[in-house]
This record gives structure tokens, sequence and C-alpha cells, in this order.
């Protein structure tokens, strides 16, 4: 396979240039291994431009049938009879269990590949649609439409974007928010397609077709090859007894406007695994020989989790339960990141966000239709928040890029702006003004997922990045299921929506406010340690 020729093309470069004298039982450099430099750089362009459009169609998809939900949302209504808070609790569950199961998810990225994780997840999510045909209640519709629904989604949202992170460094954010775009496109596609479909198929008829659109996720996963690439460079004028010496990396983000200091948590030394890759097959671990350099594990490139093979690491696995290897693996979650005060207010902020982002996904369509608003100019309106999405993602991915750029006040502000619009919204009751805060909210959400990565990866540093992104997605995904059901439940109460509203744009105001206070925090952290 490609990603085994790469590794054995890349050690037997090193051994090549590096001779040594020892049997070498263990993964280890040897002491005499001169004037080389084992470096991991992201390849930045090339093959990552086309994960990139992968990562793009697989969102397009997923994303589009996720926030379509809206309008299928008052199809429910009228077929169960069900209260607003009920049915919304289906939207909640799928967005919840996509982002709750994100350290699970990531877990099994890292030890199987984004490839195989997206292809399983294709298979989940397209099934699930295809089950929700034959509901008989809204009861069963919460685990076909709600918990089936969001575990292919998060196997296929996570992946995505941990592989077009990989390719990528100094491009990374523009990369990232071109690829994550797709979302915003599927909104403008699905919403109004999914209207058009209901009229002539019914919700069934909808859910089928949708089903069978979603499976072309398969050719993104195809297109999720892992990155093996470690090139050697020559450093002969600093030559040095320790070899460690020779492992120079250059460091990630040199150039970011908010840094931290990465080498609190970095882990000194790690073998390189040699059964699998960041991104997919699995390696024989006979394809390569005894002598396999340690290198810096923040500078791997495969695989994230940074862990260590043992010798009889198969034989073993052969004598456990699956209950005893899924303990084992989850005992491999790096607990670390949580000591980080930056990620961990990033932890409550994202729990905030997520509170207030999918109401008006799932309330819009309905509050157009209380004003007045036709079924066709309703679902418009989600398709507006969509393509608007799109820009804001692609429009903040380019400036997170700028080095004048702070991203942490970016994403900040921009999450304030989205808050304050909210709770205007319910307040604008006519089609032309409900059309300005849809373009509002669009625009300025779309700054969370083209940088969410990208903080993180500031945040916790590349090699944590799964895990990093596992956990936020875990917080999210508590907001996500709490928000909606509380917003329809706001409405049973009162009778309309503009509690709901408020409610959910005072969470996403308070979400972006309380990011202005991390750098504030951290600097009285490192000086409080400095005078320790």
């Amino acid at each position: 396979m490609e990603g085994e020729r790469d590794i054995d093309a890349s050690v037997a470069q090193h051994d090549s240039i590096c001779s040594t004298d020892s049997a070498r039982e263990t993964h280890a450099v040897s002491d005499k291994c001169d004037n080389s430099s084992l470096q991991y750089v992201a390849p930045d362009g090339g093959w990552g431009w086309v994960v990139c459009a992968a990562c793009f169609m697989s969102h397009v998809l997923t994303d589009g049938i996720q926030y379509s939900f809206g309008v299928v949302f008052v199809e429910l209504l009228d077929y169960f009879k069900g209260s607003k808070g009920e049915t919304a609790i289906i939207g909640s569950i799928s967005a919840g269990i996509c982002y709750l199961s994100g350290p699970i998810i990531a877990i099994f990225t890292n030890k199987f590949g984004c490839r195989i994780i997206t292809a399983v997840g294709t298979v989940i999510f397209s099934g699930s649609l295809v089950l929700s045909i034959f509901a008989p209640n809204i009861l069963f519709l919460y685990f076909s439409l709600g918990a089936m629904f969001g575990i292919g989604y998060g196997m296929i949202y996570l992946p995505s974007i941990v592989c077009v992170s990989q390719y990528f460094e100094s491009k990374r954010a523009l990369a990232t928010g071109i690829g994550v775009s797709g979302a915003g496109i599927g909104t403008f596609i699905f919403s109004p397609l999914t209207s058009i479909l209901i009229k002539a198929y019914a919700w069934q008829g909808a859910l089928l077709i949708q089903a069978g659109l979603a499976l072309n996720c398969f050719a993104c996963a195809i297109v999720f090859r892992p990155v093996t690439t470690a090139s050697v460079k020559d450093t002969s004028d600093s030559e040095t007894d320790n070899a460690d010496e020779h492992l120079k990396v250059n460091r990630i983000n040199e150039h970011s406007p908010y840094k931290y200091d990465y080498e609190k948590y970095r882990v000194d030394e790690v073998s390189i695994p040699t059964d699998h890759t960041i991104c997919s097959e699995s390696v024989n671990e006979e394809s390569l020989n005894d002598s396999v350099p340690t290198v810096p594990s923040r500078y791997v490139s495969a695989p994230l989790l940074n862990d260590t093979i043992h010798p009889d690491h198969e034989e073993s696995v052969k004598k456990k339960t699956f209950g005893d290897i899924l303990r084992n693996i989850l005992t491999h979650f790096d607990v670390e990141i949580f000591r980080n005060v930056a990620y961990c207010m990033f932890l409550v902020s994202t729990f905030l966000y997520s509170l207030g982002y999918y109401i008006p996904y799932i309330y819009l369509p309905d509050t157009a239709k209380e004003a007045g608003i036709g079924d066709i100019k309703a679902s418009f309106l989600v398709s507006s928040v969509g393509i608007t999405n799109t820009f804001g993602r692609i429009l903040f991915g380019f400036l997170s890029d700028r080095k004048c750029v702070n991203r942490l006040v970016l994403y900040a502000t921009a999450l304030v702006i989205c808050g304050a619009a909210t709770c205007v919204g319910p307040f604008l009751t006519s089609f032309p003004l409900l059309l300005v805060y849809t373009i509002l909210f669009g625009t300025f959400s779309g700054v969370t997922i083209s940088l969410t990565s990208v903080l993180l990866t500031d945040i916790v540093g590349i090699d944590k990045l799964a895990h990093g992104l596992g956990g936020s997605n875990f917080f999210g995904g508590i907001g996500s299921f709490a928000g909606p059901p509380i917003a329809g439940w706001l409405y049973d109460v009162s009778g309309n929506y503009l509690m709901s509203y408020i409610a959910a744009g005072i969470a996403i105001f308070l979400s972006g406010a309380m990011l202005y206070f991390v750098p504030c925090i951290e600097n009285k952290i490192k000086s409080k340690k400095s005078r320790v």
C-alpha cells in the first residue's frame, strides 16, 4: 500500500544516512547517527487540496441534510401531532450525539484512520435515514433520526476536519475554512430541495432520496489517504554526540498571533508506532526494520495518539475480549489537555454557543410560518443562513491566516455579534427583516467551524488536535442536546418564540465575550509560575 511504501522509504533513507553499531533491540536512535534531522513537514498543497475538496463535499451532503431538519420538523409536527419541545428533541439528539461521541470517534480515528471511520459513518448515516421512513412514532425517530443519525454524522464530520488539518500548516485556516464551507452550500441547496421533495413525495420520500445522496460520502472517504511523509535533511554544520539533538523540527504555527507554551505539554520521546498511520491503512509491522528512530512525539506524522506499540501487541489483542480492547482504547485519551486553562475556557464557550446555535436552523421555518410567510420563502430563509455561512467560513479562514489578525479576538467578536443579532431576531416579523437577520447570523456564525480546529491547534498542538477537537465536540454536544428542547418548551409555555430566541442569543453572546479574558488569565498563570 502507498502508506506502507512511504514509511518504508523514509526509514530506508534515514538508515542510509545514519549508521549504527549496536544491536538496537528497541526502537531508538543510535548515538552514532550523524548529520541528520528527521522532520515532518505538512504538504501544504498537492493532494491536500483533493482532501480539502472531499471534505467540502462531505459537508455539503451531511450538514446540508442535518441543517434542513427545520423543514422536516414542520412536517413531523403535523404528522405525529407532538408538541414543539417533544419533536425538537429529534434534532437535538442528532446534533448532540454527533458532538458527544467526539472523544470516542477521535480515538477510533487514531486507531483505524480517517478513511475507514468515514466509510463506516456513511453506512450508518444513510441507513438511519432509510430506517426513519418506517417510524411508527416520535420515540422511534429519537433512535433512528436522532441517535443513529448523529453517530454516522459524527463519524464523517470529525475525520474530515482532522485529515485536512494534517495536510496543511501555513494554509491550515484557509483550507479548513474551504472544507467546512460545504455546510453552508449544503444548507443552501438542501433546505429548498427538501421542501420541494416533501411536497412531491411526502417527508418519507424526501428522507429516502437524502439517504441515496448521502452514500456519495464513500467517494470522499476514499480520498482521505494518510500523511506518512517524513523528510530527512542534512545538518552537517551541527554535530553532536546526543542523537536526540539531531532530531529537530519546525515549530508549528510559529507566527500565530495567539501562542502558547507548547513545551509544557510536550512528551520527550515516543517510538514511531508500526501498525497504523494517521488517516487510514494499517501498516504491517514486518515492513519496518528494527531501527526505526525515536522522534519527538509532537512531530510524528502518524498516529495522532502517540502510543507505543508493545512487541507482542498482536498476540495480546487476540487474548482480550472486545470490552478489554475498548477499555484499553479509552485509556489512551489524552486527559492532560484539560490542565490547559485556555482549553477549558474554550470548552465552556463551545457549550454556551451550542445551546443557541441550532435554534434558528430548527425553528426559523416555523417562526416564518407564524409570521404569515409561505413555505418556500420560509425554507429560503434557512438557505440564506447556509450561503452566508459559507461566505463567513471562507472569509474568517482567510482573515485568521493574516499575521496582523489575532485569531482569538476575531473568533470572540464574531460570536458577540452573532448573539446580539439572535436576541433581536424575534422582533423582526417581515420577510425582508428576517432575511437581514439570517444574513448576519449566517455570516458571523461561520467563524466557529472555520477557526475551531485552528484555535485548538494553537492551544493544544497539532499532535493533540484529534483529542482537543473530540473534547470540544463533546461539550458542544451537551449544549446541542439541551438547546432545542429548552427553546421548544419555552415556546409551549409562552406561546411564542420571543423567549426562545433571546435565551439563545444571550448564550451565544456570552460564549464570545468570555474568550476576551483568556489572554489575561493565561498571563496571570504564567506570572505566578515565574515567581515560583
